[in-house]
């Protein structure tokens, strides 16, 4: 954590979240309506994942096998691999900035 190297993401979207977790790193973000993702093995290379919604995504985390994220007007995305997003209803549409995983089973 001392010394750093720059890495191109290939996106000039703002990213605001990023989390690890079976063997991927997966970064968040959006701004006016993209939610992007993007998923790399090495922290240095980086695919863009299509995240189904053009809502943006701020926090993203890592657990129990799957991974989640949030973002504008109550969007919650999962996926168990960083690579296929499926979207699920909150019931709020709120914006839902943070996410973490607390060892439960349930989200």
């Amino acid at each position: 954590g001392t010394t750093w190297t720059s890495r191109t993401s290939g996106t000039s979207t703002e990213l605001v979240g990023v989390t690890y977790g079976n063997g991927t790193f997966v970064v968040v973000g959006g701004n006016w309506g993209a939610g992007t993702i993007l998923t790399s093995p090495d922290g240095t290379t980086w695919t863009s994942r299509s995240s189904g919604t053009s809502q943006s995504l701020y926090g993203v985390t890592y657990g129990n096998g799957t991974f989640v994220t949030v973002g504008h007007s109550g969007t919650i995305l999962t996926s168990t691999d960083g690579t296929i997003w499926t979207e699920t209803t909150s019931g709020t549409s709120y914006h839902l900035k943070i996410i973490t995983y607390s060892g439960r089973s349930r989200i």
